[in-house]
């Protein structure tokens, strides 16, 4: 790779060193940055301005003296980089990748960023390289995961390096596969049962956390989800770790379970872990009824550091953001959606099946709340609804939308 031929670029505040974006646009003129011999994906930029917010509320509210920051798929460096730059008590961040041309980009933009006293450069195989730095006795309070792909190969070993009461950060871009859309390997690779439901983006989420929650307890860890989100391509959940075997147990008991669902009704129940089914056949039309998971059945969403995060970007301070108008427009909505602890409903499957149109989405959340159910909208779509009704009391509150159209 001729070091010339990159373009230097601003996010956030770091300046950078990508390959030019011109010279890898597929023949519909978009970029494609997995062409590109280094990493730098521009349509992530939510998602780690969002990261930043995440770091600086962790650092806010915990009892940390300092940050130590672990980019295990470094690319670019670029989270690295706004990491040092953007959050006050970085005290170390590792940028590291194991590709020789990201590795040499990576040193570029340290030098770029005159950041050399705090970031440094690594050039190791990530899971690789946090078992080593386990082995030494050394932790992070704070470890990225942003591959291309899944990040399943990297759970159990971020969740074993990073320090008691530390975070990770998780970005999935196999939608498809963790969605249940390519049913066969997200089956696979999470080790769960899948097929395609009415709400793939709900179902991934959830299988997601659930995988993670499974390996964490291997080691006698637990999670805790911060902020949870579906964007565009990606999936991203920052979770908290704390460490304790009977905690692990708890956690899996209460958050781990399945999900009952029809195919021809859309009926479905979420079944705690250790509950079997009572009976195979939909209580709604008699068909065959279809568990998925296990998956992650608590709260996804974690209200205060939500909350500490919107009062931030509400803040001049971090108006320099480059999504700050999306970045605080989806933060709103997580805070609506983190007070309803509960499945998301998709508006448009009772309808289907009734033969009538779809009501609007208020109406049939006003519905629910008048029985004294709780409901909102979700981030995810328009079109879904999260509450802890039931199937029934969500059919029958569809069906008096409709009438009252």
């Amino acid at each position: 790779m001729d070091l010339q031929e990159l373009v230097i670029i601003k996010e956030g505040k770091a300046l950078l060193k990508v390959p030019n974006p011109e010279k890898y646009r597929r023949s519909d003129g978009v970029y494609e940055p997995s062409w590109a011999p280094v990493f730098y994906n521009p349509k992530q930029v939510l998602n780690r301005d969002l990261s930043i917010l995440a770091l600086n509320v962790l650092a806010t509210l915990s009892d940390f003296s300092e940050l130590r920051v672990l980019d295990a798929l470094a690319g670019s460096g670029v989270r690295a980089l706004r990491y040092y730059l953007e959050v006050p008590n970085v005290s170390l961040a590792i940028a590291n990748d194991i590709a020789t041309e990201a590795f040499t980009v990576i040193k570029e933009n340290i030098k770029l960023n005159n950041a050399e006293s705090v970031v440094k450069a690594c050039k190791l195989d990530a899971n690789a390289f946090m078992y080593l730095w386990k082995s030494m006795g050394r932790t992070f309070e704070f470890i990225d995961i942003d591959p291309f792909g899944s990040p399943a190969p990297f759970v159990r070993s971020s969740l074993w390096c990073v320090r008691r009461n530390g975070a990770v950060g998780y970005t999935a871009t196999d939608t498809a596969p963790l969605s249940g859309v390519k049913w066969v390997a997200g089956s696979r690779k999470y080790d769960v049962r899948l097929i395609k439901t009415d709400i793939p983006h709900e179902i991934g989420l959830r299988v997601l956390l659930g995988h993670i929650c499974r390996r964490a307890a291997e080691i006698d860890r637990f999670i805790e989800p911060l902020i949870t989100f579906a964007k565009h391509h990606y999936f991203r959940t920052i979770i908290r770790v704390g460490k304790g075997a009977s905690k692990a147990s708890e956690t899996m008991d209460k958050c781990l379970g399945y999900l009952t669902y029809c195919r021809k009704c859309y009926y479905r129940e979420v079944v705690p872990i250790n509950d079997i089914p009572r009976s195979s056949l939909c209580p709604s039309c008699g068909g065959r009824l279809v568990v998925i998971g296990p998956l992650w059945i608590c709260n996804m969403f974690h209200k205060d550091f939500i909350d500490h995060m919107l009062s931030l970007i509400k803040s001049s301070e971090y108006k320099y953001l480059p999504t700050w108008h999306d970045s605080r427009e989806l933060l709103e909505l997580l805070i609506e959606e983190s007070q309803v602890n509960g499945l998301a409903y998709n508006v448009s499957s009772p309808a289907r099946i009734r033969k009538v149109n779809m009501p609007p989405t208020n109406a049939v959340i006003k519905c629910l709340r008048s029985r004294g159910l709780k409901a909102s909208r979700t981030h995810i779509s328009g079109q879904l609804i999260r509450t802890n009704a039931s199937w029934a009391d969500f059919v029958e509150c569809v069906a008096n939308g409709c009438r009252s159209q």
